[in-house]
């Protein structure tokens, strides 16, 4: 953009060829409002607008003598309605807007003659401004663009030191409470050693009372089995005389029912005596 607009200026003085112009506005004016952009950016308007004024009516005045002379005046007009009807500096930024001036500036350019010296002049020092203050728009768009940027990361960089800050208050948080189990278990420990010493020692006296049981034991187990002994001959008796038993109560048995035999016998004996 910058560069179309240096080519367009190079265009107006090239096309002058060695014309001289004359211009009510001073070099200092206009380095004036240059330094006035970012306060007071049109400032230039003023200046611009007193300059080009005379050359309008002049121009209004050739309308009515020649055709050619009404054209530059109607393009210049259109062009006047372009970049001060509405805020220049404010619809820079617009592509389409730059667009249009650049157009306007070219086919003005068409015009140059029938321009008065005054006009081209203030069109060249209008071209001055405007390329400077496209280029200080691109400048200013680059640096809001870089200021997003390196605000973004310095908001990614913020999230990251917060997540680090939580990071590091968790780990404090996991450190205490491993130390605080460490003591605890080192704690425990020297429990658990005292109360080993103390199982050793009750150990070694278990040791002996069991070696005592144990002798205990032996003498007891072999009364058992001796005893078990004298139990199986015990049983073995009980089974004989329960057999005995039995066999008794079979013949006691055989008896009463042969004695219950005679009873009818005796009964009819009793009835008629035999003798």
């Amino acid at each position: 953009m910058h560069d179309r607009l240096e080519e367009s200026n190079k265009q107006v003085v090239e096309t002058h060829d060695t014309e001289k112009f004359v211009t009510k506005c001073s070099s200092l004016d206009l380095e004036n409002c240059l330094q006035q952009l970012d306060e007071n950016p049109f400032a230039i308007l003023d200046l611009l607008s007193n300059d080009l004024s005379p050359s309008l009516k002049q121009s209004e005045t050739c309308v009515q003598k020649e055709a050619q002379a009404n054209d530059a005046t109607t393009v210049l007009n259109e062009f006047r309605t372009l970049v001060f009807s509405t805020s220049l500096l404010k619809k820079l930024p617009d592509q389409s807007y730059r667009q249009q001036i650049e157009e306007s500036l070219h086919k003005l350019h068409t015009y140059r003659r029938e321009i008065t010296e005054e006009q081209n002049e203030g069109l060249e020092k209008f071209i001055e401004l405007y390329n400077k203050a496209s280029k200080i728009s691109q400048d200013k768009m680059l640096t809001e663009d870089e200021q997003a940027k390196l605000a973004s990361e310095k908001r990614d960089l913020y999230n990251k030191l917060q997540d680090s800050k939580l990071k590091v208050q968790q780990f404090d948080t996991s450190i205490s409470t491993s130390k605080s189990n460490m003591e605890n278990l080192q704690k425990r420990q020297r429990e658990i050693q005292e109360a080993m010493k103390k199982f050793e020692q009750e150990n070694e006296a278990l040791e002996k009372e069991r070696s005592t049981l144990e002798v205990l034991y032996s003498e007891k187990q072999t009364k058992k089995n001796e005893t078990l002994e004298s139990v199986k001959c015990i049983s073995t008796s009980v089974v004989q005389t329960t057999k005995q038993l039995e066999e008794l109560e079979e013949k006691r048995l055989s008896l009463a029912s042969a004695y219950e035999d005679l009873k009818e016998p005796y009964r009819r004996m009793n009835t008629n005596p035999p003798f």
